[in-house]
């Protein structure tokens, strides 16, 4: 258990506005302008990670991949699972409670100095996170520090952090009010990421798009590598715990390569994140022989844990948890299912949170429903009727349930599943998902600290 005290300085953080007021780089340059100076800082060179889908598992992935290629790495990611220290990890280490209280303590001085001076401005959340991270990474000083974007590029806090290497690795319709409407408007964003003359991996996005982007690439003398164009795929075997490929990326060709993550689309993050780590050595471990890359990619690859992306969290009835919340994802899910499912009938427990494209992503979700459970998060869940009334709608000859609470609708789920010999796939929202875990393992979901 975290003692009152941790937990009080998380939520000190927590608590704090979502947003700043207006665009935040020149508070965090400010914040953290004694480490910005640092020679460690001054030296690193970053692996950055932005995207509207997969920049978690990219994250994840090219972690997996330095541990086996024995890289120091500093992993900064987000949101949390369960406990606010899995955002910050040094080598499979997440940050202990002592570390989190003494990076908070940093952060209070200096955001307390920074408002005495200008104290009509607003420093917001995520601002507050990226910073308490950098200041346990200078702390460690790893080599090298992979860090997941919060939204979108040209204005989030981790463009602070010097590092020539980013990787874009989707573009969908999400944070249009703060990113642009249109997936142009919202790619240039995430691409600006990327500095004047780095080197930029794109993952899978619309072909117009990455026309686009090469264009506007070359215009800033960004080096940009298509990883669907280099990336050849064959022979993929989909598994319940994960899956079997062999694929070709420009020079790397791998046979039988085992991810341990599933679905098709991790494929592509696979590639992605497999091409910023070998971009990334080739600069700055040149002694590294691309026999002793392969083999780390393949030891990484086997070996990667990134939960709550269709994670089996229970059995006997199969439970599987998704934390996919934008129809891209919510497809990519529905293809995995559909293929390491066996023709298993599938009872779904579903809920979305009031700010998503409900009506979308519950009628995309009911096409693998054998029978729904409609739910909703305690927190931003959305209305259950509503949820249900979206569920009649496209499935009206389906069993649909509603379930009040997160713990009445997993309860109803493995009882209904174990009476009909189906599994459980609980999907529709990052929430639900992560509630959904948290009340199947006996604890109380409304304890859960979000953001």
């Amino acid at each position: 258990m975290k003692s009152d005290r941790n937990n009080a300085r998380i939520s000190e953080l927590l608590n704090l506005p979502k947003f700043g007021y207006g665009i935040g780089l020149h508070r965090m340059s400010w914040i953290c302008s004694d480490i910005l100076h640092t020679p460690w800082m001054a030296n690193l060179d970053a692996i950055k990670i932005t995207g509207s889908n997969g920049k978690g598992s990219v994250c994840a992935m090219s972690a997996a991949i330095c541990e086996a290629l024995g890289i120091r790495y500093g992993l900064y990611t987000s949101p949390h699972i369960l406990q606010f220290n899995e955002r910050i990890v040094v080598n499979g280490h997440a940050i202990s409670d002592a570390e989190l209280v003494e990076a908070i303590q940093w952060f209070v001085s200096q955001k307390d100095d920074y408002l005495s001076l200008y104290p009509k401005d607003i420093i917001g959340a995520f601002e507050a996170f990226t910073s308490v991270a950098l200041y346990h990474f200078y702390k460690i000083q790893p080599q090298l520090v992979i860090a997941e974007a919060g939204i979108g590029g040209r204005f989030d806090s981790t463009r602070i952090i010097p590092g020539r290497f980013v990787g874009l690795t989707s573009v969908d319709l999400e944070h249009t009010k703060l990113l642009g409407d249109t997936l142009e408007h919202i790619a240039y964003d995430k691409a600006d990421m990327c500095p004047d003359c780095g080197t930029l991996i794109v993952g899978k996005v619309d072909n117009e798009i990455l026309r686009r982007l090469k264009s506007y690439a070359s215009l800033r003398n960004i080096r940009l590598i298509s990883v669907q164009d280099l990336c050849h795929i064959e022979n993929v075997a989909l598994e319940r715990s994960g899956m079997r490929v062999d694929v070709t990326v420009d020079d790397l060709s791998f046979k039988d390569l085992y991810i341990a993550l599933q679905g098709r689309h991790q494929i592509s993050n696979a590639a992605t994140a497999m091409m910023l780590v070998y971009e990334w050595s080739r600069k700055h471990l040149p002694q590294l022989s691309k026999s002793q890359f392969m083999e780390g990619v393949h030891n990484g690859l086997a070996s990667v844990v990134w939960p709550g992306r269709f994670q089996k969290i229970s059995v006997s009835p199969d439970v599987f948890i998704d934390v996919g919340h934008t129809p891209d994802a919510i497809d990519s899910l529905i293809a995995t299912v559909r293929a390491v499912n066996n023709g298993q009938p599938v009872v779904l427990v579903t809920g979305v949170s009031y700010d998503k494209e409900a009506e979308l992503i519950v009628s995309k979700l009911t096409a693998i429903a054998d029978a729904v459970i409609c739910t909703r998060a305690y927190h931003k869940g959305r209305s259950v009727k509503e949820i249900s009334a979206i569920a009649k709608r496209q499935r009206p000859r389906l069993p649909i349930f509603e379930a009040a609470t997160i713990e009445e609708a997993v309860h109803l789920a493995k009882q209904y599943a174990t009476d009909h010999s189906m599994a459980v796939v609980i999907a529709g929202g990052l929430f639900l998902a992560i509630e959904a875990k948290e009340a199947l393992n006996g604890n109380d979901p409304q304890n859960l600290q979000f953001f």
